[in-house]
């Protein structure tokens, strides 16, 4: 059996989660599957990163049609999304399509920064089409979580693609959507040295650290967080907030971008930056995470009780419960009923500026309650390992056959869908899709 892993994200020294969850699975299909050739796909030059597995092998892809190539040369091809190209080798390959964020929901939000008004109407239509014909080429579809997987099935019977007969051969529909989360390593931390705490300038080593552990992005809501900062900062010059990265390594923000820019802008007006809140320029490189998870006393991200924080899966908070940093969020999303109810950490709602000063200063001084966090943040992040959440995709390359409607109805209806994309996109001349 040999199984193409085709990463539409930078894998590299520097990886966003999209390129980590390439990465991640190809390794783990690798360990439960030692007898399969896998091949780890990538855009661009590969860069220096070791092979995830001993039975995986990385290749670099410059373009849509040369990923085609290779998708028609491998049993079964897992990716993300699927170029209007690979129409042509349904049937040829089995097509697993890793549906692991709510793509159209996130790509509303961003078009409020990338998109002229006039067109975003247009833009996102040609994202719909472009979902669309992702599901009709998927033989298996596989996401975070139950609550994504309802949107996805709904959307899949609005298509038709859940007719009688594929109904009848699987009324579970288990066998054509499963569940697999973002996982965690199952290694402990292992941090190389000092990142923070008495090496960057203004954090001393006595400090108490603040992780945001990722970028910024059109969801999260940092103006409350660095309100609340600005109250806690006279009373608690030792708490100090660090955002690991501020450039994405697939340029799907930067620090001139919307909401970092007014982020880094609020923290200069409140006299913060620097002071008490810290900006990483960059991006943490990958093999580097652990000496700054090592270093946070706690962990904060906010955002709204938005649509998209109901489908959400959010990544970042994976890596903090491998890690048992506590955590304080915004309600909403389906890890943070998690962090509620374990409890795993604190959560409050949206624009709640009392309530995050509140939260920082117990996840900070309640020792109690932060070593009850951590315990259950240690059985949870256990729980997330890549071997065990990979099961359902190992079970899918071993049945080698897909209950879905048979390739050839699905063709002509994939190359329509994929063909409106394309000529929407072409007519509001969009930008190149956030993936």
């Amino acid at each position: 059996m040999n199984l193409l892993v085709l990463s539409r994200a930078a894998v590299g020294p520097q990886m966003a989660s999209p390129g980590v969850r390439a990465y991640q699975l190809a390794g783990a299909l690798g360990r439960a599957l030692p007898g399969a050739e896998i091949t780890l796909a990538v855009p661009g030059d590969r860069g220096e990163v070791a092979p995830p597995a001993r039975n995986v092998g990385i290749r670099s892809y410059a373009t849509n049609a040369e990923a085609t190539l290779l998708a028609a040369n491998h049993d079964v091809t897992v990716s993300r999304n699927f170029p209007p190209q690979f129409a042509r080798v349904m049937g040829k390959t089995l097509l697993a399509l890793d549906a692991f964020t709510p793509l159209f929901i996130e790509w509303m939000e961003l078009s409020r920064r990338d998109i002229l008004p006039q067109w975003r109407r247009t833009w996102m239509a040609s994202n719909r089409w472009y979902l669309n014909m992702q599901l009709t080429m998927a033989d298996f579809i596989f996401c975070a979580d139950d609550r994504q997987r309802d949107l996805w099935v709904g959307m899949m019977m609005a298509l038709d693609l859940v007719p009688p007969t594929v109904y009848a051969r699987d009324p579970s529909l288990r066998r054509y959507i499963d569940v697999v989360p973002y996982g965690v390593p199952q290694q402990p931390l292992r941090p190389k040295g000092p990142v923070l705490k008495g090496v960057v300038p203004g954090i001393a080593p006595t400090d108490r650290v603040l992780l945001w552990n990722g970028g910024i992005t059109e969801w999260n809501d940092t103006d409350t967080l660095l309100r609340a900062m600005a109250e806690l900062a006279p009373r608690r010059p030792e708490v100090k907030l660090v955002f690991m990265g501020i450039n994405h390594p697939d340029f799907a923000f930067g620090p001139n971008a919307g909401v970092t820019r007014r982020a880094v802008e609020l923290a200069e007006a409140l006299g913060l930056k620097d002071r008490s809140v810290f900006f990483r320029e960059g991006w943490v490189p990958y093999a580097e995470i652990d000496g700054y998870l090592a270093e946070a006393d706690a962990s904060v991200c906010l955002g709204y009780e938005n649509l998209e924080a109901r489908f959400a899966f959010r990544t970042r908070y994976v890596d903090l419960f491998r890690a048992r940093v506590p955590l304080l969020c915004t309600r909403g999303d389906v890890l943070a009923e998690r962090v509620e109810r374990e409890p795993l950490g604190i959560t409050v709602g949206e624009r709640d500026v009392d309530g995050v000063v509140a939260g920082i200063e117990r996840l900070l001084d309640d020792a109690p309650f932060r070593a009850r966090c951590r315990e259950n943040l240690a059985r949870v992040g256990a729980e997330l390992s890549w071997d065990a959440a990979v099961q359902p995709l190992v079970a899918f390359c071993l049945r080698r056959e897909s209950v879905a409607l048979p390739a050839r109805q699905r063709q002509l209806r994939a190359l329509v869908r994929g063909g409106m994309y394309v000529a929407l996109k072409k007519a509001c001349k969009s930008p190149p899709l956030h993936l």
